[in-house]
């Protein structure tokens, strides 16, 4: 949730300007900037994997991308990287299809011009936590966005370390899948008129996933 420094996100929307040109221009507009293609690959990685400090602002920039979307997109452009390197014209070209067919020109021109998106009468379900007590997880949905409601919950009074976004997931329906998803955390929860639930961020994630699954 942290901001970007602008060079870095200069860097990374001029990464992003030649995975376009070379999606509509063809293989030769990467030659000299086979690393812009990682810089992007990197982008939809952390969406995924989630484990950097600015994943959830790159999330939120590239329009909330699915996970396994992510992952196949960040797959195709390793992919395209190599097939470029090694003068792989055919290879190349099925890299190319893959990632037209994830509408990644689209994601990508949102992105160049800081264009917010959310599909319609969608909100996301969050879990956010402190660095002190990472196992005491506040479990929640918003239909804004989730920057907003965690500086809400900092404001707080009582609140001395401010919470940071550990996972969400934008759903359909939020407030409807927050309550299934507090169901089937039931056993962890801390108090029935809270929503603060006790284990390792990892079991809950799973849980959730498990369930989102079959939305």
């Amino acid at each position: 949730m942290a901001p970007i420094k602008p060079a870095v996100q200069k860097k990374r929307v001029e990464a992003a300007c030649t995975v376009l040109s070379t999606l509509a221009e063809g293989r030769h507009a990467a030659l000299g900037r086979l690393d812009d293609l990682s810089t992007v690959k990197g982008l939809f990685t952390r969406t995924y994997k989630q484990d950097q400090w600015d994943w959830f602002t790159v999330w939120e920039q590239l329009g909330f991308p699915e996970s396994a979307v992510a992952r196949r997109v960040s797959g195709a452009l390793l992919h395209l990287y190599r097939c470029i390197r090694d003068s792989d014209a055919v290879e190349a070209e099925q890299a190319f299809g893959t990632l037209k067919k994830y509408d990644l020109p689209a994601t990508l021109e949102r992105y160049v011009s800081s264009t917010p998106y959310r599909p319609a009468d969608h909100g996301f379900i969050y879990v956010l936590s402190t660095r002190e007590a990472p196992t005491l997880l506040k479990i929640g949905y918003t239909d804004r966005d989730i920057a907003t409601r965690a500086r809400e919950i900092n404001s707080s009074t009582g609140v001395v370390v401010p919470y940071g976004a550990r996972g969400a997931w934008l759903v359909p329906r939020a407030r409807h899948v927050e309550a299934e998803v507090h169901a089937r955390l039931a056993e962890f929860r801390v108090r029935k008129d809270r929503e603060f639930f006790l284990l390792e961020y990892r079991e809950a994630a799973a849980i959730i996933d498990a369930y989102m699954k079959n939305l």
